[in-house]
């Protein structure tokens, strides 16, 4: 007897045996257990997956000898021809080779008339279906809404979308799923100990997932496997026969990415290429990869989803312990993009090695919530430590007083004299000590006399000897916060002994000078100016609604009348922040809109627009001007009327 291969030796012939079809095996148990059966049956999925299988199954269970049943005897004339493939009843047509409407009529058509030769039923089962043409799906459309009592149809096809919607409503439809590769892996557990192959696990497990969801494909590798090796299988085997990345291979290389191992990455590069792996399908093999470990990064860790043994989730689950789910999310990206510059780089193994340095450098770089969160940190620290403080520790160490060096304070640029020495009880305060003085807050000062406005610097005085002080400038308001002390004498600051001021050094107060403010916009040049900011800003548009509004301001509002409250006066409502902002640049103070609309605001704005045209054609007929526009190439921007003290 001819060697069989284990992909029809092992061929399941009861609904039982099939392998991950449960969903489909159980509605067709019921329906010939209660004889509720259909006369067409379409059966879709991807290939290996048990399409043709089940359909014998099914014609054994309408044609056993024993009755209509779906545990069919597997001992009738009816079953052994059924599984042998020349049943008299049973036509099997490969569609791929009858694609014309003549071989329909012929083999299909013209035999529906003619009665089962000895069983129950006579059953076409069409396999690849879609690749019948036009013609051919419509010479059956009649046969299959109305055929005969006796004729049962069962198509079969890995490509559903191509069979015409016609087909697919006179049809009950059957989709066969990916098979599991936990499942794959125990039917060819089951196998390799019916044949005493002595194969570990590990290897087993390599070959279904060779299989990709297929059980067919799984087994045809598994007997190439065998035919390689022979009785005892190793997994260096099965990865060389096969030509597969083994999960131990993938591990190595997701562990140099994670430890951003250049180098030892480059090497299992050389290794992986001088094995003579096809890079592509390795680029891919390693996306699955990292597909299992975002599956455990997502709390995923069962061994069935993942396809994995139980060890190598073991492994998966430290590996994903140096990634974050954005880490491993841009991996797969990046390893999608390094797969199809493979496909088209005339050196794929640089296109490959390139693409694995850029994850290890991808692995080092921060999230952008992750750098939101520092900025909007520093920018906390900044804010703390610029203003509103209230007590010194909150401020940067630059801005606390120092023995020895002049101080600068918030009001003004200007240092004021240092303390002067005497003969201190305790050593001055650091910085930092100044936490523990419980120094009570500034109140606002008031304005200090003109004598004080440039003082005179002071000479530092000596070690040993202290230096008599003029007398203090008389302030219109002495602060209630400071005490009332005579510094004209040496005594005064020794025999003073309240003790929060003991080590404090003698701070002169502070000068204040006013701050520089900004040039004043001319009355009524308010609306230029702000128009021009706007364009500063490039705000355009806001300065176009403007164009078609009438607008007016006035202590500090800006009173903006408009024809309809269209787009543009939503656009002016959605930017009172910028006019705000604009207010404090150009006003000291925040710029409020009023907005009013009014029909007639249309024909005020048109006057006023022909009345600017007809100043700007009056002005130009001005000598005067128009020696200035030839003489310096310049136009009119703006024309006002003359004032009667003659400026314009």
């Amino acid at each position: 007897m001819s060697y069989l291969v284990i992909a029809r030796k092992y061929r399941p012939q009861h609904f039982a045996d099939l392998t991950g079809q449960e969903h489909i095996t159980r509605t067709l148990s019921y329906a010939l257990d209660q004889a509720r059966l259909h006369h067409a049956y379409l059966f879709s999925g991807v290939r290996g997956t048990g399409k043709t299988t089940s359909a014998r199954i099914l014609a054994k269970g309408l044609n056993c000898h024993t009755g209509i049943t779906s545990q069919p005897c597997l001992k009738c004339p009816s079953c052994l021809e059924i599984a042998a493939g020349n049943s008299l009843d049973v036509l099997e047509i490969d569609a791929a080779s009858n694609t014309g409407v003549d071989n329909v009529r012929d083999v299909i058509i013209n035999n529906l008339a003619i009665a089962p030769a000895r069983d129950r039923h006579k059953i076409f089962v069409i396999d690849e279906v879609h690749m019948l043409s036009n013609s051919a799906f419509n010479a059956l459309l009649k046969t299959l809404e109305e055929p005969p009592s006796h004729v049962v149809f069962i198509m079969a096809t890995t490509e559903l979308h191509k069979v015409p919607d016609t087909i697919l409503s006179r049809c009950q439809q059957f989709e066969f799923r990916h098979i599991p590769t936990d499942k794959i892996y125990q039917r060819l557990r089951t196998i390799a100990d019916a044949e005493k192959i002595n194969i570990p696990d590990e290897a087993l497990r390599e070959i279904a997932r060779a299989g990709a969801g297929s059980l067919r494909d799984a087994q045809s590798a598994f007997d190439q496997v065998i035919a390689f090796s022979g009785g005892t299988i190793a997994l260096d085997d099965v990865t060389a026969s096969l030509g597969l990345v083994s999960a131990k291979t993938l591990g190595d290389f997701t562990e140099a990415i994670a430890t951003q191992n250049t180098s030892q990455l480059l090497a299992l590069v050389e290794e992986v290429n001088a094995r003579g792996y096809d890079l592509r399908n390795f680029s891919r093999e390693l996306m699955a990869y990292f597909r299992h470990l975002l599956l455990i990064k997502s709390g995923i860790s069962t061994a069935e989803i993942l396809g994995v043994a139980d060890v190598e989730v073991t492994r998966l689950q430290k590996l994903a312990a140096h990634f974050s789910e954005e880490d491993l999310v841009r991996s797969f990206h990046l390893l999608a993009e390094t797969e199809k510059e493979i496909k088209d780089a005339a050196q794929p193994r640089f296109a490959l090695e390139l693409g694995l340095v850029k994850l290890t450098q991808a692995t080092r770089l921060q999230s952008l919530s992750e750098l939101i969160e520092k900025l909007s940190a520093l920018e906390t620290r900044l804010l703390d430590g610029n203003g509103g403080a209230s007590s010194p520790s909150s401020l940067p160490s630059a801005s606390l007083p120092a023995a020895g060096k002049p101080r600068v304070n918030s009001f003004t640029t200007t240092p004021t004299a240092p303390a002067v020495a005497s003969k201190p009880k305790a050593e001055a305060p650091t910085p930092n000590d100044w936490d523990d003085l419980n120094l009570p807050a500034l109140p606002q000062l008031p304005k200090m006399p003109a004598a004080l406005a440039s003082p005179a610097p002071l000479k530092p005085a000596a070690a040993t000897a202290a230096q008599a002080l003029a007398p203090p400038p008389q302030w219109d308001n002495e602060p209630p916060d400071f005490p009332d002390l005579d510094l004209s004498s040496d005594g005064a600051v020794e025999d003073w002994d309240e003790p929060h001021y003991a080590a404090r050094p003698a701070v002169r107060k502070p000068t204040v000078t006013p701050m520089a403010s900004r040039a004043p916009v001319m009355s009524g040049e308010e609306v230029p100016a702000i128009c021009r900011e706007l364009e500063t800003r490039k705000q355009h548009l806001l300065v176009t609604a403007l164009e078609d509004a009438q607008v007016t301001y006035e202590l500090g509002l800006l009173r903006i009348t408009m024809a309809s409250d269209d787009v543009w006066a939503k656009r002016l409502r959605d930017a009172t922040a910028t006019f705000r902002d604009i207010g404090m640049h150009l006003f000291g103070q925040p710029l409020r809109l009023e907005l009013t609309f009014n029909s007639e605001v249309a024909t005020l704005i048109q006057n006023e627009a022909q009345s600017r045209a007809a100043a700007h054609e009056q002005a130009k007929q001005n000598p005067a001007v128009r020696l200035l526009l030839d003489k310096f190439k310049g136009e009119i921007v703006n024309v006002r009327a003359q004032t009667a003290s003659g400026n314009a």
